[in-house]
């Protein structure tokens, strides 16, 4: 049903809007509130994806959902900036077109989907590894060094980034 009704929204964007949003950039506490937001969807994604491969004794099969659940207070409060992003780099006001509940829905699903899909299960250790070690940082510290590892990934212009980021001057200078 989700996935329907992405569908039926992504086909009535107007063109226009759909080439305004591939335009933006995000500022990072935009990137980040969208980052902070998906971020419960993601731990629950690769979790999901990594049980049939991993131990039951691992830190993402045991740990998951309880980060999960803890980064989902904070993706709660995310959720205004984190709207406010995504319809910026979608062009188009979701909560308003296609109600709250499923302009949250939808950006779940496109992160668990997502994510689903690119985690290959021989990448399930090194998951495992990078939950196992960054489980104790609080939300906001997760969501600016995901954020930060994008742009360094990205720098190159060779990956393309899941969202345009805005360049940021460099600070001390």
């Amino acid at each position: 049903m989700k996935n329907w009704l992405f569908v039926a929204v992504v086909f009535a964007m107007p063109g226009q809007a759909i080439a305004q949003g591939a335009k933006s950039c995000l500022t990072p506490p935009e990137a980040e509130a969208l980052v902070t937001y998906a971020l419960p969807s993601a731990i629950r994604a690769m979790t999901t994806r990594c049980t049939p491969v991993l131990p039951a004794t691992t830190a993402l099969i045991q740990s998951g959902p309880v980060i999960a659940a803890r980064y989902q207070v904070d993706a709660d409060k995310a959720w205004p900036a984190a709207r406010v992003a995504f319809d910026k780099i979608s062009g188009l006001d979701f909560a308003t077109t296609v109600g709250e509940p499923a302009a949250k829905g939808l950006i779940e699903v496109l992160v668990g989907a997502g994510l689903s899909e690119k985690v290959k299960p021989t990448d399930c250790p090194k998951f495992d590894r990078i939950v196992d070690i960054l489980q104790p940082l609080p939300t906001k510290n997760m969501a600016m060094l995901i954020t930060t590892l994008m742009a360094v990934d990205t720098a190159d212009r060779q990956k393309k980034p899941p969202f345009k980021m805005c360049s940021t001057p460099v600070s001390g200078e």
